[in-house]
Formats: C-alpha cells, sequence, structure tokens
C-alpha cells in the first residue's frame, strides 16, 4: 500500500522557497501522484497579501503550478474538528487532518510548528481519536530538509537554502552562518530542533 502525504501550505511554500520541493517528495519516497494539497491553495497563493509580502511573485507562481499537479482535499471538517477551536491551528490544518480519516497510510507534513504542538496539548476528548490516527504521522520542515541532507547530500542542500533561510526562523538559526556552516554543526542544530518538537508532540510526530 502506497503512503499518500498531505502538505499545508506553509510547508510548499518554504520548501518551494528553498527549490526543495522535488527533493523532499523523494526522500520520502513519493511520487506528485501520492501528495494532498487544500483545494484553494492556489488561490490562497495567488491572492493571499501576507503571502504576497513575504514570499516574491516567482516562489508562488512555482508554488502554484506544483499543487495544480497535486489531488485536491475537498473542504470538509469532521464530526471531531467541526465545532472546535484550537488555539495554534488554522482552518486549512483542520481540513487537511479531517481528510486523514479517509487514509490508511500517510504523512501529514506542516511549515508551522505550532499545528504540532497546538493538537499535542490540546485537551479537548473529541481530540482522542484524531491524536490516535496522526499518531507518528506528522512531519515538520526540519525533518525534511535533515532527510534531503541524507538523501541529496549536504554541499547540494547548503546551496540551495541559504539564499533563502530567511523566510524561516528555524532554517535561518540553523544556517546562520553562511558559508561558514559545516555538516556537523547544520545537522546537530537539525536535530536539536526536531528533538525538542518531538519531546513537545506526545508522540505524533513521525520518525523519517
Amino acid at each position: 500500500m502506497r503512503r499518500v502525504c498531505f502538505l499545508d501550505n506553509d510547508i510548499i511554500l518554504k520548501l518551494v522557497a528553498c527549490n526543495l520541493f522535488s527533493e523532499a517528495v523523494r526522500s520520502l519516497n513519493l511520487v506528485e501522484s501520492d501528495l494532498r494539497v487544500l483545494s484553494d491553495a492556489k488561490y490562497v497563493f495567488r491572492n493571499s497579501r501576507r503571502i504576497a509580502k513575504k514570499y516574491p511573485l516567482e516562489i508562488r507562481e512555482s508554488a502554484i503550478l506544483i499543487v495544480e499537479r497535486c489531488q485536491n482535499i475537498q473542504p470538509e471538517l469532521s464530526e471531531e474538528l467541526r465545532d472546535l477551536q484550537i488555539e495554534g491551528l488554522d482552518p486549512g490544518e483542520m481540513i487537511l487532518i479531517s481528510a486523514t480519516k479517509h487514509e490508511e497510510s500517510f504523512y501529514l507534513t506542516t511549515g508551522d510548528k505550532r499545528c504540532i504542538t497546538a493538537l499535542a496539548n490540546s485537551t479537548e476528548p473529541s481530540l482522542v481519536a484524531i491524536k490516535e490516527r496522526l499518531a507518528g504521522k506528522l512531519v515538520c520542515l526540519e525533518q525534511l530538509i535533515l532527510k534531503i541532507i541524507n538523501v541529496e547530500g549536504f554541499d547540494v542542500t547548503l546551496i540551495k537554502v541559504l539564499p533563502v533561510r530567511e523566510y524561516d526562523k528555524a532554517l535561518k538559526a540553523i544556517f546562520g552562518s553562511g558559508q561558514r556552516c559545516t555538516q556537523d554543526n547544520v545537522l546537530m542544530a537539525l536535530e536539536a530542533y526536531i528533538n525538542d518538537l518531538r519531546d513537545n508532540a506526545q508522540g505524533l510526530q513521525e520518525y523519517i
């Protein structure tokens, strides 16, 4: 059985900004037909002022081309999430979480670590079944960058990340030394970020 991968808008934009989207998909042993995105992703990339302020047109247009090739998720909320408002979870993330109920084997990738911690730390009784379904399935940006380094090589990844590290606070810190970054230091920093999140994720984060 093939595993599918749900992607939130943040992870798509950040991977595209780094020119590492294809590498991320490949590192998880996936192909484009395995990818699931929000049905309004391309409209958000095109029309959101917040996104337009952060990402130049070239990045947004590349992200649109990618999501147009992916399978769309219909904007439906599962019964457990329909009446909930959880600080740290936006509507798009809740739709992605709802969509996972239709898949047996999946990743849920996010560029917003607040999503993982908000879900993990919520005490809502109705989320128990969702947490069980998502256990070990959530993947963050730092995990993907680490996986890409292991698969594609450090130098290849470094060249792509350095010019655009400003788009993500963690990447800015991890690759803050610029051309003086060493593989050992970057790997150590990535693992520190991943382990810190894993400590707060209460079993939701995937080991990839």
